[in-house]
């Protein structure tokens, strides 16, 4: 771990005494499982704007048959399940 210091607003630091507190764990403890849901939920919301970026990417391409992409995926995937059955 490495050590950080923060400043916090009074009042944050009033209610985060009251649930270290409740829960009976560490104000530091609960700061960093604060730090870790944020990070998740970036990483989530950035997952989720490359999914919405790249929609319909191939939509106006003739080239390739989306489908027979995707059943040829499933069936490649399908059958190296089967061989580590």
């Amino acid at each position: 771990m490495k050590r950080t210091q923060i400043y916090l607003q009074e009042s944050q630091k009033e209610e985060l005494d009251k649930l270290a507190l409740q829960k009976g764990r560490a104000l530091a403890d609960l700061i960093r499982e604060a730090v870790d849901m944020y990070i998740a939920d970036n990483k989530l919301k950035k997952t989720k704007e490359h999914i919405i970026e790249t929609s319909g990417l191939w939509k106006n391409r003739d080239d390739i048959d989306s489908v027979e992409y995707v059943n040829g995926l499933r069936n490649e995937l399908a059958k190296r399940l089967e061989d580590n059955s």
